[in-house]
């Protein structure tokens, strides 16, 4: 009887903390559910559907032009931009990967997309910007991929130093970028090695935020694509090699980091046929996706419409907090 008295008594301890301890993560995640809603709320409210897409770049950067590789002879840069409040012991970590059809653009972030990095930040996120190297004459998928799992294998390289927390690492990519992204985030640590100095630290992601991103680069709607663009593709021998080296769906299986897919079927430029081939494809091997279908927007978000963005940030809310460290 004694025994059994005890075993109940313990019983009641073990249910009484976890009781206890799910209230306090529940709270926390109502908490920072209501946070960000709130921040969400108040984006939707001030956007203007009348106004341009602000591209111009802000420059408000903590740590600027910092060097995360120097290999042969070009050197590549990061921009940190630390959390406005801190709300973990070490910060997760958000990576921003630009686009600009691989051949323009740069690590600046546009003041457009600032408010909703600014939501992360808000919530103890530290943003990190990287820059690639841009394709000039040639091809070069290959070495773009390099950079940025490189600027990756350089976030848990230096981690302790900028009290980043690695195991809590997300990378958003814009178009090319998001291409880019996909590819880094996908892809086996010891592919796709530049830096000798990094080639030995992981280069795993916890989650992909994906904005129209290209996956099977035959999909391309040539005719509306850029001079530059358009000469280097024509001047690879074996098309169909290169794009499917390069797609990122060849790396789906089941262990990928978390996806959120953003495509709009209005898109002229990237079909809404790549992203669907890379949702159906994670699907197929039961990995963790998510397709966000906009309706109406253009390509490069000139042109958005409210239910849109009704769409974006219900479901940008929801993949944030599903993936913050409280989870």
């Amino acid at each position: 009887m004694n025994v059994i008295k005890k075993i109940l008594k313990l019983s009641l301890i073990i249910i009484l903390i976890l009781s206890i301890s799910l209230g306090i993560i529940f709270r926390k995640k109502i908490q920072l559910t209501y946070t960000i809603f709130k921040d969400i709320i108040s984006l939707k409210n001030n956007f203007s559907l009348n106004n341009e897409f602000e591209l111009s770049p802000i420059d408000n950067a903590d740590y600027k032009d910092i060097v995360y590789k120097d290999a042969n002879n070009v050197k590549l840069k990061l921009d940190i931009y630390k959390p406005s409040k801190k709300m973990y012991k070490t910060s997760p970590v958000l990576l921003y990967v630009h686009g600009g059809s691989w051949v323009y653009g740069d690590k600046s972030i546009p003041r457009a997309i600032n408010p909703i990095l600014d939501i992360f930040r808000d919530n103890g996120f530290t943003i990190i910007s990287t820059e690639y190297e841009l394709m000039r004459s040639n091809e070069n998928f290959q070495k773009q991929v390099c950079d940025v799992k490189d600027t990756i294998r350089w976030i848990y390289k230096n981690s302790s130093k900028y009290n980043l927390n690695s195991n809590q690492i997300g990378i958003i990519g814009m178009s090319s970028g998001a291409h880019l992204s996909l590819m880094s985030a996908y892809s086996p640590d010891n592919e796709f090695t530049d830096d000798l100095d990094l080639a030995n630290y992981p280069s795993k992601v916890k989650y992909v935020i994906d904005f129209f991103g290209p996956t099977n680069l035959n999909l391309l709607k040539t005719s509306g694509l850029n001079w530059d663009l358009t000469n280097i593709l024509n001047s690879i021998k074996d098309k169909n090699l290169v794009a499917s080296e390069f797609n990122p769906i060849k790396y789906v299986n089941s262990n990928i980091p978390k996806t959120l897919i953003i495509h709009s079927k209005n898109d002229s430029l990237v079909p809404y046929e790549s992203s669907l081939e890379l949702y159906n494809k994670c699907i197929e091997e039961k990995a963790s996706v998510k397709l966000v279908s906009l309706e109406q927007t253009s390509h490069d978000m000139s042109i958005i419409f409210t239910q849109d963005i009704k769409d974006l940030t219900k479901e940008v809310l929801k993949f944030i907090v599903n993936n913050s460290p409280l989870y």
